[in-house]
C-alpha cells in the first residue's frame, strides 16, 4: 500500500472514530492536514477533596496533524492547543447549589471556600512536555511505518488526564500546608511571651531603673554613713522600707515563676 493510500485510509478511520470532534483542514494528498478537538475527562483521585461535580470548566485540547508526503514512514507534525469552556454560562450546574462564603471565628474568610483548585489548573504549560512525550512514544513503541494518529490521540488524552490528577494532588497538598501555616499564625495570637532568665533580668533592670530604686538605694547608703539619722528620717525610711518590701515581693513572685519554667 502506498503512502497516499495509507494516509487517506487513516483519515477515514480517524473521522469515523471522532465524527463530532474531527475537522479536515486539507484532505488532499500530499500535505493532508486535520485536527481533532478532544474534551478531557477530568476525574480527581479518590484521595482528593474534590469531585467531578466540583469542576466548573470543561478542558479541551485540539490536536492538529500535518502528514508529510512519506508518512507513515516519518513522524507526523503535531500542534496542540488547550482551551476552557465554562459549564455554567451564568447558570448553576444541575444538582449543585452556589456555595456560600464562610468565615472563621476571627471573622477571616475561610480559604478552603474561596478556591476551587481544579478550575485553577491550566494545560498551557504542560503542552511542550506532552508533545515531547508523544514523540518519545513513537520511538519507544516503534510506530514509524504504521498508522499512528489514533494511537497518539489516545495517548495525548490519557496523558493530559493523568497530569491533571497529579497536578491537582500537588496543589491540594500545597493548599493544606498553607492552611496549617495560617492556623499556626492564628494560634500565636493566644500565646503570651515566654519568660526566660534573660528576659526576667532585663525586666528587673528596667523596673528598678524606671522607679529609681538603684539611685535611691545608693542615696540611702550614703545617708547611713554620714551619721545618725533624725527621728523624721527614721520615720521616712521606715515608710520607704515598707515600699521596698512591696517591690521585693513582686520580684520574689517573678523569681519563683522563673524557677518553675
Amino acid at each position: 500500500m502506498s503512502c497516499q493510500e495509507e494516509q487517506l485510509q487513516e483519515l477515514e478511520v480517524v473521522e469515523a472514530i471522532y465524527p463530532d470532534e474531527f475537522y479536515a483542514i486539507n484532505s488532499e494528498y500530499p500535505d493532508i492536514q486535520f485536527r481533532v478537538d478532544l474534551k478531557l475527562d477530568l476525574i480527581p483521585l479518590n484521595t482528593s477533596s474534590f469531585t467531578e461535580k466540583s469542576i466548573e470548566f470543561e478542558q479541551h485540547i485540539v490536536i492538529e496533524f500535518l502528514l508529510p508526503e512519506t508518512y507513515p514512514d516519518v513522524v507526523p507534525k503535531l500542534k496542540i492547543e488547550p482551551y476552557k469552556v465554562s459549564l455554567k454560562d451564568g447558570e448553576e450546574i444541575d444538582g449543585e447549589e452556589e456555595e456560600e462564603l464562610g468565615f472563621d471565628e476571627q471573622g477571616n474568610p475561610i480559604t478552603a471556600k474561596l478556591e476551587n483548585i481544579p478550575d485553577m489548573i491550566d494545560f498551557d504549560d504542560y503542552i511542550p512536555e506532552l508533545i515531547e512525550a508523544l514523540l518519545a512514544q513513537v520511538e519507544s513503541d516503534m510506530l514509524v511505518g504504521a498508522p499512528m494518529c489514533f494511537g497518539l490521540i489516545s495517548s495525548a488524552k490519557e496523558n493530559c488526564e493523568t497530569w491533571f490528577q497529579n497536578t491537582l494532588q500537588a496543589l491540594e497538598l500545597a493548599h493544606e500546608q498553607k492552611l496549617r501555616e495560617r492556623e499556626m499564625e492564628e494560634q500565636k495570637k493566644f500565646q503570651g511571651t515566654k519568660v526566660t532568665k534573660e528576659s526576667y533580668l532585663e525586666w528587673r533592670k528596667n523596673f528598678r531603673r524606671d522607679f529609681g530604686l538603684d539611685e535611691r538605694d545608693a542615696r540611702r547608703r550614703m545617708e547611713a554613713h554620714s551619721g545618725r539619722l533624725s527621728g523624721r528620717q527614721v520615720f521616712e525610711q521606715g515608710l520607704a522600707g515598707a515600699e521596698d518590701d512591696e517591690v521585693a515581693a513582686v520580684e520574689d513572685e517573678l523569681s519563683q515563676g522563673i524557677k518553675q519554667l
